[in-house]
């Protein structure tokens, strides 16, 4: 389980986590989705016990995580992440050497499966299979709790298949909290159970897909229609083209009429209009 607790960050005057409050009880996939510096590699962080956050609290598992928590029982990978430059197949031993509950199995079969050179050293590895390597080695781990950062930079179209049937064979195999930060939306959809969405360092949206599926619409018609269909209901966005407005709302849809077109909206269209700005203030 992992609570935070009224979780602000600051560096100097910029403050990049907002007041977050927030629980992730149980098991599952989860996505984190949110534009670039929306604060999702800090929240990571600050989760891993990589930093300290500047007020508020974080617990996983009871524990509070903090940079000085010996084992936070929290496996965090970023991007870019360094290793030693040893032979891949030396690296991933190392891991397991240290971890007794280390599903060294599971390592090794991802490495056939995605075609690993055991004796290729890690600096000579692409940036793709470096973060797989890194990716392998944090699934492998026993901890309760995952953290994944982008984890699908660099991958190519079939290398990211194989990774979200990777993510949820590692699921199946452990079941626990795995949290995935990525930009790749639709792709993703398949494989999560739940989706936060961060934005300006507060969390905009907590739910299922099922809810997205379920509440989010796009209503287009006349000014006058469109607004007389959705002024009781949650608009996230509007745009507006000559005399016809189009409305996105988070909730129940009105009953359809001759005068508005009512469709559901993508995952990708949702995510745009929750975290979307024009001329600097929300939609």
């Amino acid at each position: 389980m992992i609570e935070l607790k009224q979780v602000t960050k600051q560096y100097g005057q910029a403050t990049v986590l907002k007041n977050i409050t927030l629980s992730i009880e149980d098991p599952g996939i989860y996505c984190l989705l949110g534009r670039n510096g929306a604060g999702k590699t800090t929240l990571l962080k600050s989760i891993a016990g990589y930093q300290n956050i500047t007020s508020g609290s974080i617990q996983v598992d009871g524990k509070a995580i903090t940079t000085s928590t010996l084992d936070t029982g929290v496996s965090y990978i970023e991007n870019f992440a360094k290793h030693f430059n040893l032979p891949v197949q030396k690296l991933l031993r190392i891991a397991s050497e240290v971890n007794p509950n280390y599903d060294y199995d599971f390592a090794a079969e991802m490495m056939d499966r995605f075609e690993l050179e055991g004796k290729k050293k890690f600096h000579h590895l692409s940036l793709g299979m470096k973060t797989m390597v890194s990716t392998i080695i944090c699934l492998a781990s026993s901890k309760n709790v995952i953290l994944l950062d982008e984890p699908v930079l660099g991958f190519d179209a079939l290398m990211r298949v194989e990774f979200y049937d990777m993510l949820t064979e590692s699921f199946r195999k452990h079941p626990r909290i795995i949290l995935v930060s990525t930009h790749i939306i639709e792709e993703i959809a398949k494989t999560i159970q739940k989706l936060i969405l961060i934005d300006r360092g507060s969390v905009r949206f907590f739910d299922t897909l099922q809810a997205v599926e379920t509440k989010a619409f796009c209503i287009s018609g006349l000014q006058k229609d469109v607004e007389a269909a959705t002024k009781d209901r949650n608009v996230i966005g509007q745009d507006v083209v000559g005399g016809l407005v189009t409305r996105y709302i988070f909730d129940n849809p009105p009953e359809e009429t001759g005068s508005l077109e009512i469709r559901p909206l993508s995952l990708q269209e949702f995510f745009i209009q929750m975290v979307g700005h024009k001329g600097g203030s929300r939609r």
